[in-house]
């Protein structure tokens, strides 16, 4: 008991230690997560109004030159060019003028093929008049009649610009196209100047503005191969440089960081009104995670000035306990020792119990043997009357020399003789005490031998019975002699209870079921009392008023330790019924099935 204690109690001290240090982690971890979570609100705050702040001023830059393609399309100078009246120098001077008004990077008219007819930048050495530009975007949009906004890398000049085009339309014919392109890098000077983290991605994740140059044309996402092969075609972007940026989200669903090239951010971002782009604002995560260690740093200096704490009264209870464990041990001893004490009184009370409830056996044994001595003695009267008749023939045989006659005589005799050997030897090994060691025996020689043993009290009390096997051969394990006891004490409480019968009938069946054989004692007496129904097999309960009620408990214990079972009945038509069923001795013929 005492191991069994220390184990349980050095478990649970383990469970609670585990326990503590999982709240300990817990809100460790918790309060990092919170302090960084708020000043993650705080910056967040901030990121949003500088995000705003960079939209507007993005969206006025752009939105500034929207007018100019238009302007230019309608303009006199560019329908007669179209129409045959105008010449080409006329619109180049014309286009230089509202590119220089403007501030625009470049203006320039394409023809219905996609060539470069006239240009603001005519006169310069990347002069884009003659180009061949029907690959890009905005011209196959603006042929058709619809106008197109597009970032990309200029093919002249090799530098990027957002691009704005509108369609050439006279006499409801596209004769050409009108493009104004728009530098953006001073913007992106502006920030780099601010030493903000910005950046612009378009539909395909690609980085087309940034305030770090290194991140300039890389990708957030994988490109599929589709939207490579038409970035290709329409020469939006320097091939090499679409490469993938070195980014990953760490918990972006509740803090929102990203760590680009080894350094961690929080980022911001937004979809551009209007637009298929993308602004994004980053802020250096350091100070965040410096305040979340500071926080975490704080609540360990808390924690640990708590468990110190916590140590000092534990240590004292501890001691406290000890003592009172001490006690209770000294009594738990005093205890162990009574227990033991009682344990050694019940064994001898239940050895006495035994060796009483054996001797009551054998006390019901002598008690039905004096019963059926009547019975005998009365079987006995008859054949002795019959051999002192012929002892009387045989003398006066003798006497006349009449040795034929003596022989004859004297076989009767000695068959007499055998007849009342046969009735005391079956009393006679009735009386034989019962041995504790189990055999093998049949059960059709058994309860024929107990109705034989009991014929002639059946035929005292004028009693019929009869036995039926539904089959012949039926072995059970156990005590032959006790139950053969069972089926007597069966017997005689049938006797007792027709005692008041005009007829009496005793049956006995015996069947065969599954694994098993039930024996049935059936008679046609009142039946079971309703008073006693439900506990006659209980020590001491009986409805004679001379009885003592052992004999069934008795006998339901014999059969319990036999591995059966035993249960009686009332029949519907009058009498009572007792089944005993025991286990089939199975033979090694039967586990080969």
């Amino acid at each position: 008991m005492a191991k069994h204690g220390l184990g349980f109690q050095g478990g649970s001290r383990q469970a609670n230690y585990l326990f503590m240090l999982a709240v300990i982690i817990f809100i460790l971890f918790s309060g990092a997560a919170l302090t960084v979570y708020y000043n993650r609100q705080a910056i967040q705050h901030l990121a949003d109004e500088r995000l705003n702040l960079y939209e507007n001023v993005l969206r006025l830059q752009l939105d500034k030159y929207n007018y100019l393609p238009f302007l230019v399309a309608g303009s006199t100078e560019v329908k007669e060019l179209f129409s045959g009246d105008g010449s080409e120098e006329q619109v180049n001077h014309f286009l230089k003028e509202v590119c220089t008004k403007a501030g625009a990077t470049a203006v320039y008219i394409l023809d219905s093929k996609g060539v470069a007819l006239c240009s603001s930048n005519w006169d310069q050495k990347n002069s884009y008049v003659g180009l061949d530009l029907s690959f890009r975007p905005y011209f196959k949009s603006s042929i058709k009649g619809k106008g197109k906004k597009f970032y990309g890398v200029g093919f002249a000049a090799e530098q990027p610009g957002y691009y704005i085009s509108c369609p050439i339309v006279q006499d409801g014919v596209t004769k050409g196209v009108s493009v104004a392109k728009i530098d953006l890098s001073r913007l992106q000077e502006v920030w780099m100047e601010g030493g903000e983290n910005l950046f612009v991605t378009n539909a395909d994740d690609i980085i087309i503005l940034s305030s770090r140059p290194e991140w300039r044309y890389r990708t957030l996402t994988p490109l599929a191969p589709e939207t490579l092969q038409q970035i290709q075609e329409g020469g939006q972007f320097p091939e090499p440089s679409l490469r993938p940026l070195d980014w990953h989200t760490v918990l972006a669903d509740y803090l929102g960081l990203v760590q680009i090239n080894g350094s961690f951010f929080l980022k911001s971002s937004r979809e551009i009104k209007g637009m298929s782009w993308s602004i994004s604002y980053l802020v250096g995560a350091k100070p965040v995670l410096e305040r979340g260690g500071f926080a975490v740093l704080v609540l360990f200096a808390f924690v640990g000035a708590t468990l110190v704490v916590r140590m000092f009264f534990r240590e004292k209870r501890l001691k406290e306990l000890s003592l009172r464990q001490a006690e209770e041990a000294y009594k738990i001893r005093l205890m162990n020792m009574q227990l033991a004490q009682e344990i050694e009184e019940r064994e001898r009370t239940e050895k006495d119990l035994r060796e009483a409830q054996k001797e009551l056996i054998e006390a019901g044994k002598l008690a039905a043997l004096g019963e059926m001595a009547t019975a005998v003695a009365h079987e006995l009267n008859q054949p002795i009357a019959a051999l002192k008749m012929y002892i009387a023939s045989c003398r006066l045989m003798f006497e006349r020399n009449d040795i034929a006659e003596l022989d004859s005589t004297l076989l009767n005799v000695l068959g007499i003789s055998d007849r009342m050997a046969k009735v005391t030897g079956q009393l006679k090994a009735y009386a034989r005490k019962s041995s504790d060691s189990e055999g093998v025996f049949e059960i059709r020689a058994a309860v024929d031998e107990t109705l034989s043993l009991m014929k002639h009290q059946f035929e005292h009390e004028f009693c019929k019975f009869k036995a039926d096997y539904s089959s012949p051969d039926l072995s059970v394990l156990g005590d032959r002699g006790r139950f053969e006891q069972v089926l007597i004490n069966l017997f005689r409480n049938a006797l007792d209870a027709m005692k008041d019968q005009d007829e009496k009938f005793l049956k006995v069946d015996v069947v065969h079921e599954n694994e098993t054989v039930v024996i049935s004692v059936t008679d046609n007496g009142p039946g079971i009392a309703p008073e006693v129904e439900e506990k006659v097999f209980e020590p001491f309960v009986t409805t004679k008023e001379e009885g003592v009620g052992l004999g069934l408990s008795i006998s339901y214990k014999a059969i319990r330790e036999m591995g059966g079972r035993m249960w009686s009945e009332n029949r519907p038509e009058g009498g009572g019924v007792f089944f005993l069923e025991l286990p089939l001795k199975r033979t090694p013929e039967d586990s080969n099935d």
